[in-house]
């Protein structure tokens, strides 16, 4: 079976399998709308007949799908033929009015049924929505070659970056094959050259091949980076290997990082500077090319400048200046860009979890697109994060206490929100009850996260939010705040202090759970943490758990006893450890 850890997705084959294993005409209809046209489970649950419609094009018909989202927005899916013949007959069958859903039940339901119908499946048994969605993206852009950006519509995706693990990395073979057969003379510098410097123009083969040399030195260089400094470092010297110079610079363009030859002005080029306001605007695409003439020894140059993206986040701009940039060029600055953001972050992460000390940040919002701050105004209640745990299609797990106030109002005020796609009670403790919340979209814990920090506890009262995180000695305050007050604008810092982190016996057990589990296992591990499966009496049971994270409960259990082992056998090894130090001395 091809799963997540190995970067692998359900072929064609496995799929049709999976179809053959359903045993009720909705749960195929579930598996078909999934796999087939890209639906979540919360999508599922709210399209209904009115939404399909019929297009003329070219004397053929096609059916789009008009798909609400949940954050008040739409999108049109692509439904292949059957399947909107499918739907019409299921609607028929089933006496469903037009206005009325296709499918009456939760999304965690339709999760469950896709656990029933891949437990029957020899091979297929731990394939959740997540899959199926996966297999809809990897078929399209792979098997039938379909243009990304036509997927990312249809599929609701942000940004084509989310496509890009769907694509398998191209061997250097395929790299060459594919420039090399483009048409010649395009990309041509001012004076004719194509190259570095004076360099004659030896074709694009000779150019990927050089670009492919510079892109594995880099990937060598990260690996062995220890700080964001580092990753800065690497990549400009490299890049002037093959650019006329580099830099690395905030949003407003000034540098802090540069490698430049000493022939050439070091300072940032005006045009450049100018070009990097559209970061500010939200007008940065992955590579943008700036043809403004230049003062001085660059005045006959090209400029590209190219976010440093993690997720969302941009850590920087990558700016470089060359006699002309080929689309090969701009593959390169584009994976160059990704690469360099997502290295920062883990690195931040990682030097989090080993620090002795670090930084806690202190912030306080009233934003009522905080859906905890709107909730808790409106309900009069305190809400108290106790965990976050990610989940499939990007969404989080909060489990949360709310005090003073009514369970069913909890529930129905929370649910009725955009952000929640789903809500259960996991204990009812009396004077206050743990909820667990399903939320999709950006968040505050996301925002955090994505800049290297945890969230170390957040609270709500009566609409005021207090929320800390815990960061690196060597994060920039700055562009932390920056970023979250961008996303939540009645934000803000109040106050900045340090931490003594645990003592190191409790950062080897953090380390375990870091390098030696996988990103399933600590999902399964910490949600089943919080949501009180290891109490007694159990807060959730496994089928509950496995429910709200789209998978069977076979498969959780798996994942679970596999956590569970990896984090004893250290727990255990050190204890051993220590007790053979004390009988030495």
């Amino acid at each position: 079976m091809r799963r997540e850890g190995d970067g692998q997705y359900l072929t064609t084959a496995e799929y049709e399998r999976l179809r053959r294993g359903t045993e009720t005409y909705r749960e195929d209809l579930v598996v078909a709308l999934a796999g087939r046209v890209g639906l979540r489970p919360s999508e599922l649950t709210r399209i209904r007949p009115a939404d399909l419609r019929a297009h003329e094009h070219d004397d053929e018909r096609f059916h789009l799908l008009t798909v609400p989202e949940g954050n008040g927005e739409t999108r049109e899916a692509y439904v292949p033929p059957e399947i909107a013949h499918d739907l019409r007959k299921f609607a028929t069958a089933n006496d469903v009015g037009r206005h009325d859903p296709f499918i009456t039940v939760s999304p965690r339901r339709v999760q469950m049924l896709v656990g029933d119908v891949a437990d029957r499946v020899d091979g297929l048994r731990d394939v959740t929505c997540r899959d199926l969605r996966k297999y809809f993206a990897w078929r399209h852009l792979v098997e039938e070659k379909i243009d990304p950006r036509a997927v990312q519509a249809v599929g609701g995706w942000k940004s084509l970056e989310s496509l890009a693990p769907y694509l398998d990395t191209p061997t250097t073979a395929e790299v060459i094959d594919a420039f090399a057969n483009q048409p010649r003379g395009r990309g041509r510098g001012h004076d004719g050259h194509d190259g570095l410097d004076d360099r004659p123009d030896n074709g694009e083969d000779s150019r990927s091949t050089e670009l492919l040399a510079c892109m594995d030195a880099l990937g060598q260089a990260f690996e062995e980076a220890s700080t964001g400094e580092d990753v800065e470092r690497a990549a400009c010297e490299h890049l002037t290997d093959v650019y006329r110079a580099v830099w690395i610079c905030d949003e407003s363009g000034t540098p802090r990082t540069s490698a430049v030859p000493a022939r050439i002005d070091g300072d940032v080029p005006s045009a450049v500077r100018r070009g990097t306001g559209a970061l500010t605007e939200g007008k940065t695409a992955d590579v943008t090319i700036i043809e403004e003439p230049s003062d001085g020894s660059l005045s006959q140059c090209s400029f590209a400048i190219t976010p440093l993206r993690s997720s969302e986040t941009v850590h920087g701009l990558l700016c470089i200046a060359n006699d002309s940039f080929r689309s090969v060029d701009r593959t390169l600055l584009a994976d160059v860009g990704r690469r360099v953001g997502r290295t920062i972050t883990s690195i931040a992460r990682k030097r989090l979890l080993l620090a002795d000390t670090g930084v806690v940040l202190s912030l306080r919002s009233t934003d009522s697109g905080v859906f905890l701050v709107s909730a808790s105004a409106e309900l009069g209640c305190r809400f108290t994060l106790q965990g976050v745990v990610p989940i499939e299609d990007h969404s989080l797990l909060y489990f949360v206490t709310a005090s003073e106030a009514a369970v069913g109002d909890v529930l129905d005020k929370v649910t009725a929100t955009d952000a929640v796609e789903d809500a259960r009670l996991v204990r009812d403790y009396g004077d206050d009850a743990l909820f667990e919340f399903v939320v999709s979209g950006q968040s505050l814990a996301t925002v955090l996260a994505e800049r290297g920090g945890t969230v170390r506890e957040l609270s709500v009262e009566a609409g005021v939010l207090d929320v800390s995180g815990v960061f690196s000695q060597h994060v920039d305050v700055r562009r932390v705040v920056e970023a979250v007050e961008e996303a939540f604008p009645e934000t803000n810092l109040q106050s900045k202090g340090e931490i003594q982190e645990p003592a190191r016996s409790a950062v080897s057990v953090q380390q375990t759970v870091h390098d030696r589990l996988t990103d399933r296992q600590q999902t399964v591990l910490r949600a089943a943490y919080l949501a009180g499966y290891f109490e007694w009496p159990r807060g959730s049971t496994a089928e509950e758990l496995a429910a709200s994270m789209g998978v069977s409960s076979p498969t959780l259990h798996n994942h679970l006893r596999k956590a569970q082992q990896k984090v004893f056998d250290t727990v255990f090894e050190e204890i051993d450890h220590r007790s053979s130090d004390v009988g030495r001395h």
